[in-house]
């Protein structure tokens, strides 16, 4: 009875529970922003999707999911000239600092956080395929929190018609969500200023 009493004591003073590894999040929030069926080759985006996990008020994850129309291959993107860019408003001035490229390298999907300053690789994310028209990039707040986002499909491929010429120059096949403007996400996604460096 004393050892089941000493155990009770740190509840009843009010000490937190610790959490369960791998236990749910106190909240999340999703919200997802649709778009026209307006651009041919196989990366026009028909929805951006973005998810908040707040754990607690240190601990927050969050992920991006990009869907397209059609059906495309992993092996068919490129760290160039094939891929789909999230630029993300990281601080309360207009503009990115920093973009998450998903892309293929020797057929495996990658996605690297970039510091739109350097052009440097600050580090490199989860991501997956979820079915075969979207691609999925998690990771903490302070590595991909941001304030507001947009996302950017570019498709180039020399084998494959252009969407159009302007002048003599093929234009390159892409899209991007929203067409004017930024997705904006709530304030548990805002980085902390000491994470938004580089």
């Amino acid at each position: 009875m004393a050892f089941a009493g000493a155990l009770a004591a740190p509840l009843l003073l009010g000490a937190p529970a610790p959490a369960a590894p791998g236990a749910a999040p106190d909240r999340v929030t999703r919200s997802t922003t649709s778009d026209p069926d307006d651009t041919r080759g196989p990366l026009d985006i028909a929805s951006v999707t973005h998810r908040i996990a707040v754990r607690d008020r240190h601990r927050v994850d969050l992920t991006y999911t990009v869907r397209t129309y059609e059906p495309f291959r992993t092996a068919d993107l490129q760290r160039r000239h094939r891929n789909i860019t999230l630029e993300l408003g990281t601080e309360a001035e207009p503009g990115a600092s920093r973009n998450i490229t998903v892309y293929a390298r020797d057929g495996w999907l990658r996605a690297d956080l970039i510091s739109n300053a350097t052009r440097k690789r600050i580090a490199r994310l989860d991501v997956r395929r979820v079915g075969r028209r979207a691609v999925r990039v998690r990771g903490p707040r302070r590595l991909i929190g941001a304030r507001r986002y947009f996302v950017v499909s570019r498709y180039e491929n020399r084998s494959t018609a252009p969407c159009g010429m302007a002048g003599n120059v093929p234009i390159t096949c892409g899209d991007d969500v929203p067409r004017r403007g930024w997705l904006r996400l709530d304030r548990p996604a805002w980085p902390r200023p000491s994470s938004t460096a580089g």
